[in-house]
């Protein structure tokens, strides 16, 4: 914490004072202020692109809690997704936090002036080019927060980070003094920076954003992007990390119809619509499973048949099942009348019964 102290004159008048003793003349000039004396604390921490880290950061974690969901349905947003994580050649089988540093990063080809911290990050013109800005988030993150020249723009001796991480973080890949920039002969210097920035910062925003909701933060994202011009993190001429220049992200006209915010923005409706038409499926479903559920008509039209007199053309087993008690009733019942009347009646079995059926 730092500590500053203020004193404020407010108001000022002046008294001009004249002493006469021992024939010596005295002249007093009195200047008397009214002040306000203060003391004001204030934090003294720079952290430069926090605004912009945070909400590229946001929208990707968001995107990870996403993909958790739809990586193995047929949502038409899945292809956004990996875009956004993995980036045109990741690999989106493995969890995103297990996500390696792509290679061509750290190991630069001799005098490749086709991809360099001015071109990765700022233009998308080159046919040799293997990364463009927009090509992932995890890609405009290395861009956004990887010191350059003399570890601009963080400088030494102040309390200042980028985009949440102090100059120590880099430390220990060589000297401070150094970074990760594009210098005057359009080769890079300072690769081997962006490992600690991907292991420091891209890292922890490859994990799962759970309560993130992705439209929001994408929204959130774009709002930063529309009011530095298109550009993310400080505005500058080129993003190629030179000293007093830019570290950031700079999307040309012609990269948009390529970036992965792009792509998300049209995948989103449509996943919402795909979406809704999933559940509406599901409750159908699970309607027609359920014990008391719907029922066909002519189900309805069964139930609510009224009884008609038997006739030959109903079924002789279930006539029998039904019937075979009314007969058992009505020997029960003759044999007692035969009884009361005290006279021998001798009916043939086979008589009766056909008796009871027709």
């Amino acid at each position: 914490m730092e500590v500053s102290w203020v004193f404020l004159f407010k108001d000022c008048f002046s008294v001009f004072i004249v002493k006469e003793r021992d024939g010596m003349r005295t002249m007093f000039w009195i200047i008397v202020c009214f002040g306000i004396f203060g003391v004001f604390a204030q934090d003294g921490v720079t952290n430069h692109n926090e605004h912009a880290h945070k909400a590229l950061c946001d929208v990707l974690r968001a995107a990870v809690s996403k993909w958790v969901t739809v990586k193995d349905s047929e949502s038409p947003l899945k292809p956004a997704l990996v875009k956004t994580i993995f980036g045109n050649r990741g690999d989106s089988k493995i969890t995103p936090i297990e996500l390696p540093i792509p290679e061509d990063y750290t190991k630069p080809v001799e005098n490749d002036i086709q991809n360099t911290r001015k071109k990765l990050c700022g233009l998308c013109e080159n046919k040799g080019q293997k990364h463009y800005p927009g090509d992932s988030a995890p890609h405009d993150l290395v861009c956004l927060c990887t010191p350059g020249q003399t570890a601009w723009p963080i400088k030494s001796g102040g309390r200042q980070k980028l985009c949440g991480e102090p100059q120590s973080a880099w430390e220990s890949v060589d000297n401070v003094e150094k970074g990760w920039f594009t210098g005057w002969s359009d080769t890079d210097k300072g690769k081997k920076y962006i490992n600690k920035t991907w292991t420091r910062i891209a890292k922890k925003c490859l994990e799962n954003g759970d309560g993130h909701d992705l439209g929001k933060a994408l929204e959130h994202f774009k709002n930063e992007l529309w009011k530095n011009n298109k550009y993310l993190g400080k505005e500058a001429l080129d993003c190629d990390g030179m000293y007093g220049s830019g570290v950031c992200v700079k999307y040309p006209s012609n990269c948009e119809t390529k970036t992965w915010w792009h792509e998300l923005e049209e995948a989103i409706p449509k996943h919402k619509e795909w979406e809704a038409r999933q559940n509406l499926a599901a409750e159908k479903e699970n309607q027609l499973k359920a014990p008391n559920g719907p029922q066909t008509a002519p189900q309805k039209r069964t139930q609510s048949r009224q009884p008609t007199p038997r006739s030959v053309s109903m079924s002789p087993q279930n006539e029998e099942s039904q019937e075979q008690p009314r007969a058992e009733q009505v020997i029960s019942n003759m044999n007692a009348t035969i009884e009361e009347d005290s006279s021998t009646i001798i009916y043939p079995f086979w008589l009766l019964l056909v008796l009871l059926y027709n």
